[in-house]
């Protein structure tokens, strides 16, 4: 993910990102910064997220003797996490 202020690079596990409260702030800029999922691309990805849940991920889960009922929760923790996006807090 890059800071929408100044570009630089910020990992996921970062430690500006992974600090408790919001807003978090940019480590190179020192501006205010806002982790926030992507509603756009989370509709785009539900329904094939979706279908592979249904017709490959959970018969695979099944046949190795597990419940496949918590398959869904991961699936759907996964797609918000893939669809974090940094957003500026600061009016311009």
């Amino acid at each position: 993910m890059k800071c929408p202020y100044c570009s630089y690079k910020l990992h996921f596990f970062s430690k500006a990102l992974n600090k408790f409260g919001n807003p978090k702030t940019c480590p190179k800029c020192d501006k205010k910064i806002k982790l926030s999922p992507n509603y756009k691309m989370f509709a785009w990805l539900i329904v094939p997220a979706y279908l592979v849940h249904l017709f490959i991920l959970k018969p695979l889960v099944i046949a190795a003797g597990f419940s496949g009922s918590g398959i869904a929760g991961i699936w759907g923790v996964l797609l918000i996490l893939f669809t974090l996006q940094l957003h500026s807090t600061e009016q311009p």
